[in-house]
């Protein structure tokens, strides 16, 4: 009677720790709107496609099937705030009644990976991450996928999504938004949008 007693323990104990492993759906990964360079927060022109990314991720099902349930912004306080993930993500959020996830900064990209993929809450969900162009290609490596190779400074336009299956590698796919005036029609033409116009960055934020 104790052993089966034991067993059934045992059981019980690794049915609740696999459980902590989770494999979203879905995650999408875009790098916050356009900024001015030297700046801290987002020009008018990042302002404007933050505003169209409420329908962008919203409506298209290639985004919301299953729907995005979760969004995770970078950033960062201090003498040099990072603001322009959270200033892109707040209409979507808004937009869906979601609450950002603030808590990591751009570098902090094995947390921000093993929250996701460990979590339970995450477990077949659509995840929606904002972050800063150079620390996407690790992210992406840190999520388990392959390394995309490097995001130019000048690319504001691109959205990759990692597609999980069960005990697989997500498959990694790259994605033109063309949303904005100078967006590119393909991977190998170079942005001409319009120059940037600087906005009053927000004090609190």
């Amino acid at each position: 009677m104790r052993k089966i007693l034991l067993l059934f323990i045992c059981c019980l104990c690794l049915n609740f720790f696999s459980s902590l492993n989770a494999t979203p759906r879905k995650v999408i990964i875009t790098r916050h709107g356009d900024k001015i360079p030297g700046g801290f927060c987002l020009s008018l022109q990042g302002l404007e496609r933050a505003s169209a990314f409420v329908h962008y991720f919203s409506d298209l099902n290639t985004y919301q099937a299953p729907p995005i349930t979760h969004i995770f912004a970078a950033s960062r306080e201090g003498k040099k705030p990072y603001i322009r993930c959270k200033q892109t993500c707040k209409p979507l959020a808004d937009y869906l009644n979601i609450p950002m996830n603030t808590k990591y900064a751009p570098d902090q990209l094995t947390e921000v990976a093993n929250e996701i993929l460990t979590n339970p809450k995450y477990d077949d969900a659509s995840v929606l991450l904002c972050w800063e162009h150079n620390h996407i290609p690790p992210l992406i490596v840190a999520l388990g996928g392959d390394d995309p190779g490097t995001w130019d400074d000048n690319i504001f336009d691109q959205v990759y999504l990692l597609k999980y299956k069960e005990g697989k590698k997500p498959q990694v796919q790259k994605i033109l938004q063309q949303l904005m005036y100078g967006d590119r029609a393909t991977f190998s033409a170079t942005p001409s949008p319009l120059p940037e116009i600087a906005v009053p960055c927000p004090k609190d934020f």
